[in-house]
């Protein structure tokens, strides 16, 4: 059953993925192109001094912000709305296996092909700054942009939950709700900005509960 599941997953998204692999590789061009640019406008003293002291790497860097959100927004749209609009969500919850385990496997799979390529992005986004700084740098910019990553991630799962949810009322209330949380995690504009992750972690593990919570109200049709 688990690997009916994965292919069905799997047939919603490899489009996506195709997708989102395409924008990540033209992102990840894009900032090479930017921070090459600085430097030859700059010099490359300037250019560092502006790296260090005003954070000038993390905006050369900006399509990378927004792309973790985008795959995880797109992800959860091409998994659930399908399932919620031609009512085969209902259908799902006939099949030989528990409301639980189907739930988390569906949002299981779809998480983890949403990590394949947020790491994709990660270790590119690695390569390319390595390659003009020193790795003191970039520990530094990497660090500072690992809230963007779990904010994809978060978008993910809030966005599957509102779906899933049956009442538009609920929708429209979580919808304000996940806007304020997912902000928290792209206000990062320099080094450093979030001294801990730890709060940001534990927010994007418990997520799945809500997934559960809102599957488990649509399964008894509350509205």
């Amino acid at each position: 059953m688990l690997k009916a599941i994965l292919y069905k997953e799997w047939i919603k998204l490899r489009w996506g993925l195709l997708v989102i692999a395409g924008l990540t590789v033209l992102s990840l061009a894009y900032s090479i192109g930017m921070i090459n640019y600085y430097i030859e406008f700059q010099g490359a003293f300037s250019n560092w001094m502006y790296v260090i002291g005003k954070s000038l790497l993390l905006k050369n860097i900006v399509f990378v912000k927004i792309l973790p959100l985008i795959t995880g927004l797109a992800f959860a749209l091409l998994q659930f709305v399908p399932e919620m609009a031609g009512n085969r969500m209902r259908l799902s919850y006939h099949l030989p296996i528990s409301e639980k385990r189907l739930l988390l496997s569906s949002v299981g799979i779809g998480f983890m092909f949403l990590l394949a390529e947020i790491l994709f992005l990660f270790f590119g986004l690695w390569l390319v700054v390595s390659i003009n700084y020193p790795a003191e740098v970039v520990q530094k910019a990497l660090m500072s942009t690992l809230p963007w990553f779990l904010g994809g991630s978060a978008i993910y799962f809030l966005i599957s939950f509102i779906i899933l949810e049956p009442s538009w009322t609920y929708r429209i209330i979580y919808g304000i709700v996940a806007y304020g949380l997912t902000d928290l995690y792209f206000r990062a504009s320099t080094y450093d900005q979030y001294q801990t992750l730890w709060a940001f972690i534990l927010i994007v593990a418990v997520m799945p509960l809500t997934v559960m919570y809102s599957g488990h109200r649509f399964r008894r049709g509350i509205k």
